[in-house]
């Protein structure tokens, strides 16, 4: 079976600076591949990246609906199809790798994700929604969203001709296949429920294949998901670059790393220059010890 022809959306909207080093090690790390951006944040503001940006992408797109952030967040996943409608159809790809502004990648793409089958999709701590319900804030009583999530399971019950078990995942990065986005762009009530257990629903829905390829070592409530770390490490705080540095000359170790929100090297000397000074402060710090 052939994999999938990969290409990646770089979705931003905030840090300009570190968006330009992201997208350029990107495209180091991705001669080959076709990358798009998709732009979040104040259209007002889009020509400044626009012109920062374009020479790294094969193409840029802003989502210029007046919409706040939390819905941009609520909702991020209609903003790819919105993209995808108005731009993504005009370009040749199999498999979209959904790439924000705060995850560092250290390695190609079609390296960290060799194993995708055509038509599967990738989603990032993908578990049982049933183990987190009564914790995770979206799914809560006696919350705002709470309503909305209950409405969303009456529909997919409605809707389904056999029960779909509901998942849920952490929607920093994803491989979305294009003919999940065919299909999920012309979805009735497209805002009903939020993209982390909505997304891994419809492909359940419409028959695409789903797995958690990373095997996520972050604990959601207190209980790690099952499988071993094999690429990405990840936090609900900043990853330390100390932390970066150490996984980055482990052979085998973590190639992605979300958040990180600071400048990181992206010519090949800058890197090795920054690993060899995190790892001379590391071992400094280690003999203060001793």
């Amino acid at each position: 079976m052939n994999s999938p022809r990969l290409a990646i959306l770089f979705w931003y909207y905030q840090s300009p600076d570190v968006c330009l080093d992201r997208v350029r090690l990107l495209r180091r790390l991705n001669p080959d591949i076709l990358i798009f951006g998709l732009y979040g944040g104040n259209p007002a503001g889009f020509h400044d990246y626009e012109r920062t940006l374009a020479h790294w992408l094969d193409d840029n797109w802003a989502y210029n609906e007046e919409k706040d952030s939390e819905w941009k967040w609520r909702h991020g996943d209609r903003m790819i199809c919105l993209w995808f409608t108005q731009r993504g159809l005009l370009f040749e790809w199999d498999t979209l790798i959904v790439m924000q502004w705060d995850m560092l990648a250290l390695a190609s793409v079609e390296k960290l994700f060799s194993m995708l089958r055509p038509g599967e999709l990738y989603l990032p701590g993908l578990r049982p929604l049933s183990e987190i319900e009564s914790q995770w804030w979206w799914t809560q009583p006696d919350t705002e969203v709470y309503d909305d999530y209950i409405a969303f399971k009456a529909w997919l019950n409605e809707h389904s001709v056999y029960p779909i078990t509901l998942q849920a995942c952490q929607f920093f990065t994803a491989a979305l296949p294009r003919s999940f986005l065919q299909r999920y762009a012309d979805i009735q009530n497209p805002e009903l429920g939020f993209l982390e257990y909505k997304i891994p629903a419809y492909a359940s829905l419409f028959g695409n294949p789903v797995r958690d390829l990373l095997h996520l070592p972050v604990n959601w409530f207190g209980k790690p998901p099952p499988g071993k770390r094999t690429t990405l490490t990840t936090a609900k705080a900043e990853i330390p670059t100390a932390t970066i540095a150490a996984e980055r000359l482990t052979p085998g170790g973590a190639r992605l790393f979300h958040p990180v929100t600071v400048r990181f090297p992206s010519a090949r000397l800058g890197l090795m220059i920054w690993l060899l000074q995190q790892s001379i402060t590391a071992l400094v710090r280690r003999s203060r010890f001793f």
